[in-house]
Protein backbone atom coordinates (compact mmCIF):
# COMPACT_ATOMS: atom_id res chain seq x y z
CA UNK A 1 0.00 0.00 0.00
CA UNK A 2 1.34 3.08 -0.85
CA UNK A 3 2.11 5.92 1.93
CA UNK A 4 -0.67 8.07 -0.25
CA UNK A 5 -3.87 5.98 0.18
CA UNK A 6 -2.53 4.71 4.09
CA UNK A 7 -2.73 8.45 4.74
CA UNK A 8 -6.46 8.46 2.96
CA UNK A 9 -7.68 5.83 4.75
CA UNK A 10 -6.39 7.33 8.48
CA UNK A 11 -8.02 10.28 7.45
CA UNK A 12 -11.12 9.26 6.00
CA UNK A 13 -13.62 11.59 6.73
CA UNK A 14 -16.25 9.23 8.14
CA UNK A 15 -13.61 9.07 11.27
CA UNK A 16 -13.64 13.10 11.43
CA UNK A 17 -16.89 13.93 13.43
CA UNK A 18 -16.36 11.16 16.37
CA UNK A 19 -12.26 11.90 16.16
CA UNK A 20 -13.08 15.89 16.70
CA UNK A 21 -15.50 14.96 19.95
CA UNK A 22 -12.86 12.72 21.33
CA UNK A 23 -9.84 14.68 21.29
CA UNK A 24 -11.98 17.37 22.06
CA UNK A 25 -13.44 15.42 25.81
CA UNK A 26 -9.16 14.43 26.23
CA UNK A 27 -8.16 17.77 25.80
CA UNK A 28 -11.11 19.38 28.42
CA UNK A 29 -11.42 16.62 30.78
CA UNK A 30 -14.16 18.79 32.74
CA UNK A 31 -16.68 18.04 29.54
CA UNK A 32 -15.82 14.53 29.93
CA UNK A 33 -16.65 14.15 33.57
CA UNK A 34 -19.99 16.15 32.92
CA UNK A 35 -20.84 13.05 30.58
CA UNK A 36 -19.18 10.49 32.62
CA UNK A 37 -22.43 8.72 32.88
CA UNK A 38 -23.23 8.49 29.70
CA UNK A 39 -20.17 8.06 28.01
CA UNK A 40 -20.53 4.59 26.62
CA UNK A 41 -24.32 5.23 24.87
CA UNK A 42 -22.72 8.62 23.82
CA UNK A 43 -19.89 6.89 22.09
CA UNK A 44 -22.18 4.44 20.63
CA UNK A 45 -24.40 6.51 19.44
CA UNK A 46 -21.76 8.09 17.25
CA UNK A 47 -20.09 5.64 16.11
CA UNK A 48 -23.55 3.66 14.86
CA UNK A 49 -24.79 7.30 13.34
CA UNK A 50 -21.89 8.81 11.89
CA UNK A 51 -20.05 5.62 10.68
CA UNK A 52 -22.06 1.96 10.88
CA UNK A 53 -25.23 3.21 9.58
CA UNK A 54 -23.89 5.27 6.53
CA UNK A 55 -21.35 2.29 5.47
CA UNK A 56 -24.69 0.10 5.81
CA UNK A 57 -26.68 2.80 3.55
CA UNK A 58 -23.42 2.98 1.12
CA UNK A 59 -23.19 -1.03 0.95
CA UNK A 60 -26.98 -1.03 0.22
CA UNK A 61 -26.64 1.05 -2.56
CA UNK A 62 -23.64 -0.59 -4.26
CA UNK A 63 -26.37 -3.90 -4.02
CA UNK A 64 -28.77 -2.08 -5.99
CA UNK A 65 -25.87 -0.77 -8.37
CA UNK A 66 -26.51 3.08 -7.35
CA UNK A 67 -23.08 3.34 -6.48
CA UNK A 68 -19.87 2.08 -7.99
CA UNK A 69 -17.72 1.66 -5.03
CA UNK A 70 -17.19 2.64 -1.81
CA UNK A 71 -14.53 5.24 -3.67
CA UNK A 72 -17.42 6.66 -5.36
CA UNK A 73 -15.11 8.29 -7.69
CA UNK A 74 -17.60 9.86 -9.71
CA UNK A 75 -19.23 12.96 -7.90
CA UNK A 76 -22.73 12.34 -9.40
CA UNK A 77 -23.03 8.89 -7.38
CA UNK A 78 -22.15 10.69 -3.97
CA UNK A 79 -25.29 12.59 -3.34
CA UNK A 80 -27.63 9.81 -2.54
CA UNK A 81 -25.13 8.26 -0.07
CA UNK A 82 -24.85 11.58 1.57
CA UNK A 83 -28.40 12.66 1.67
CA UNK A 84 -28.32 9.18 3.49
CA UNK A 85 -25.96 10.21 5.96
CA UNK A 86 -27.15 13.36 6.82
CA UNK A 87 -30.29 11.83 7.81
CA UNK A 88 -28.18 9.15 9.78
CA UNK A 89 -26.26 11.90 11.59
CA UNK A 90 -29.28 14.51 12.38
CA UNK A 91 -31.03 11.01 13.85
CA UNK A 92 -27.84 10.55 16.25
CA UNK A 93 -28.16 14.19 16.64
CA UNK A 94 -31.34 14.10 17.86
CA UNK A 95 -30.93 11.05 20.11
CA UNK A 96 -27.94 13.27 21.89
CA UNK A 97 -29.98 16.16 22.28
CA UNK A 98 -30.75 15.68 26.29
CA UNK A 99 -27.09 13.76 26.60
CA UNK A 100 -25.48 16.87 25.44
CA UNK A 101 -27.33 19.37 27.27
CA UNK A 102 -24.85 20.46 29.14
CA UNK A 103 -22.05 20.63 26.90
CA UNK A 104 -23.73 22.73 23.64
CA UNK A 105 -19.44 22.92 22.48
CA UNK A 106 -20.51 19.18 21.72
CA UNK A 107 -23.54 19.74 20.39
CA UNK A 108 -22.10 22.34 17.78
CA UNK A 109 -19.65 19.96 16.65
CA UNK A 110 -21.93 17.68 15.74
CA UNK A 111 -24.01 19.82 14.16
CA UNK A 112 -21.38 22.05 12.06
CA UNK A 113 -20.77 18.02 11.17
CA UNK A 114 -24.33 17.69 9.65
CA UNK A 115 -24.02 20.65 8.10
CA UNK A 116 -20.88 19.94 6.03
CA UNK A 117 -22.58 16.74 4.93
CA UNK A 118 -25.11 18.45 3.71
CA UNK A 119 -23.36 21.05 1.65
CA UNK A 120 -20.89 17.92 0.18
CA UNK A 121 -24.27 16.68 -0.99
CA UNK A 122 -25.47 19.44 -2.37
CA UNK A 123 -22.30 20.25 -4.05
CA UNK A 124 -21.73 17.39 -5.04
CA UNK A 125 -24.75 17.16 -7.64
CA UNK A 126 -22.35 19.58 -9.61
CA UNK A 127 -18.78 19.61 -9.10
CA UNK A 128 -16.54 16.92 -6.98
CA UNK A 129 -15.54 18.79 -3.95
CA UNK A 130 -12.86 16.89 -1.57
CA UNK A 131 -14.83 15.05 1.02
CA UNK A 132 -11.62 14.07 2.68
CA UNK A 133 -10.49 17.97 2.88
CA UNK A 134 -14.01 18.86 4.29
CA UNK A 135 -13.56 16.70 7.11
CA UNK A 136 -10.39 17.61 8.33
CA UNK A 137 -10.87 21.28 7.69
CA UNK A 138 -13.98 20.98 9.55
CA UNK A 139 -11.64 19.21 12.91
CA UNK A 140 -9.50 22.17 12.21
CA UNK A 141 -12.49 24.96 12.53
CA UNK A 142 -13.25 23.26 15.77
CA UNK A 143 -9.72 23.73 16.92
CA UNK A 144 -9.24 27.38 15.86
CA UNK A 145 -12.59 28.06 17.95
CA UNK A 146 -11.84 25.76 21.66
CA UNK A 147 -8.15 27.31 20.89
CA UNK A 148 -9.73 30.81 21.47
CA UNK A 149 -12.02 29.84 23.91
CA UNK A 150 -10.07 27.45 25.94
CA UNK A 151 -6.52 27.64 24.85
CA UNK A 152 -5.74 24.39 25.43
CA UNK A 153 -5.39 23.39 21.53
CA UNK A 154 -2.59 25.03 19.60
CA UNK A 155 -0.69 21.69 19.44
CA UNK A 156 -3.91 19.76 18.15
CA UNK A 157 -4.51 22.88 15.93
CA UNK A 158 -0.57 22.87 14.33
CA UNK A 159 -0.83 18.86 14.15
CA UNK A 160 -4.11 19.07 12.03
CA UNK A 161 -3.05 21.92 10.04
CA UNK A 162 -0.15 19.88 9.11
CA UNK A 163 -2.69 16.47 8.20
CA UNK A 164 -4.86 18.51 6.19
CA UNK A 165 -1.55 19.33 3.62
CA UNK A 166 -0.22 16.18 4.03
CA UNK A 167 -4.23 14.80 2.79
CA UNK A 168 -4.68 17.12 0.83
CA UNK A 169 -1.08 16.32 -1.46
CA UNK A 170 -1.93 12.86 -1.01
CA UNK A 171 -5.55 13.21 -2.91
CA UNK A 172 -3.68 15.07 -5.50
CA UNK A 173 -1.06 12.64 -5.44
CA UNK A 174 -3.84 9.76 -5.98
CA UNK A 175 -5.04 11.93 -8.52
CA UNK A 176 -8.62 11.61 -6.98
CA UNK A 177 -8.91 15.45 -6.80
CA UNK A 178 -7.13 18.78 -8.38
CA UNK A 179 -6.21 21.92 -6.51
CA UNK A 180 -9.28 23.65 -6.47
CA UNK A 181 -11.32 20.68 -5.06
CA UNK A 182 -9.37 20.11 -2.47
CA UNK A 183 -8.72 23.75 -1.03
CA UNK A 184 -12.69 24.04 -1.66
CA UNK A 185 -12.96 21.32 0.21
CA UNK A 186 -10.99 22.13 3.35
CA UNK A 187 -11.88 26.21 3.55
CA UNK A 188 -15.91 25.01 3.57
CA UNK A 189 -15.44 22.04 6.13
CA UNK A 190 -13.49 25.20 8.34
CA UNK A 191 -15.74 27.47 7.51
CA UNK A 192 -19.34 25.76 8.96
CA UNK A 193 -17.57 24.52 11.86
CA UNK A 194 -15.98 28.19 12.80
CA UNK A 195 -19.21 29.76 12.16
CA UNK A 196 -21.60 26.97 13.76
CA UNK A 197 -19.20 26.93 16.59
CA UNK A 198 -19.10 30.68 17.10
CA UNK A 199 -22.98 30.99 16.45
CA UNK A 200 -24.31 28.15 18.51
Amino acid sequence: MKLTQLISILLHPIFMPLLALHLTLLVLPSLAFTLSHNLFLIYGILIFSTMVLPLISIFWLMQKEKVSSLEMSSHKERSLPLFKTVIWMSFGYYLLQNLLFYTPILKAELLGAIIIVLLAAIISKFWKISLHLLGIGGVVGVFIVLQIIHGDFLYLLLLFILLSGLLGVARIKQKAHNYAQVYAGFLVGLSVELITLLVY
